[in-house]
């Protein structure tokens, strides 16, 4: 999920997202600037404008709406980037580094989530950290927790790797209970199944 506002502002967006166009993911193979992605259902692709946030490589798919699930797709981060952008010196946000461990990758991404709100309106834990294999990249899988003071908690799993001196992240998060499970069992497929093949290609 690519939590990027307050949470009122998230609801603005939420009425607003009605007016702008979504676009089909249908089953099949999709590549993100050189991720590749396995999907045995339709998905929505949200537009740009949607996740004000996102890198530009970024993409986000929804079954039911942006608030109530959503796959956020962090393709090809370089070493000294973030995994978003803010534009704001107040909520700056920590780097990538090519050298990161697993465990450091998880709390670059369980910070940039809590730092992408203002401060007491979120609390982000994550857990159960563990290796996957992506297409010979060796990689981590690990679950996050999302809860807010005024809205629905989330469940999340996150996966990524680093390949090519370049992290590719997954992340997953659902409105508990219902439409985090009505989805982990299909998103979490899609996440294993994650990887580079070949060069890098062009949205």
């Amino acid at each position: 999920m690519n939590i990027r506002l307050p949470l009122t502002a998230m609801c603005c967006l939420g009425l607003l997202s009605g007016c702008v166009s979504y676009s089909a993911v249908m089953p099949g193979t999709v590549s993100y600037n050189g991720l590749e992605v396995k999907t045995s259902q339709a998905w929505n692709l949200a537009p740009a404008e949607s996740s004000p946030a996102s890198r530009s490589e970024s993409k986000t798919w929804t079954q039911d709406g942006i608030l109530l699930d959503r796959i956020l797709f962090i393709p090809g981060v370089p070493s000294g980037q973030t995994l978003f952008y803010t534009g704001s010196e107040d909520q700056s946000l920590p780097a990538f580094r090519t050298d990161m461990m697993p465990n450091e990758i998880e709390e670059l991404t369980e910070s940039s989530i809590a730092r992408l709100f203002l401060k007491g309106e979120i609390s982000v834990e994550t857990r159960n950290l563990r290796p996957h294999t992506y297409a010979g990249d060796q990689g981590f899988l690990f679950d996050m927790d999302i809860l807010l003071t005024d809205g629905p908690d989330y469940g999340g799993i996150v996966g990524g790797f680093v390949a090519g001196r370049k992290l590719y992240l997954i992340i997953f998060l659902g409105a508990k209970p219902y439409y985090y499970e009505k989805h982990r069992d299909e998103v979490l497929a899609i996440i294993r199944g994650a990887g580079v093949r070949g060069a890098a290609q062009p949205d």
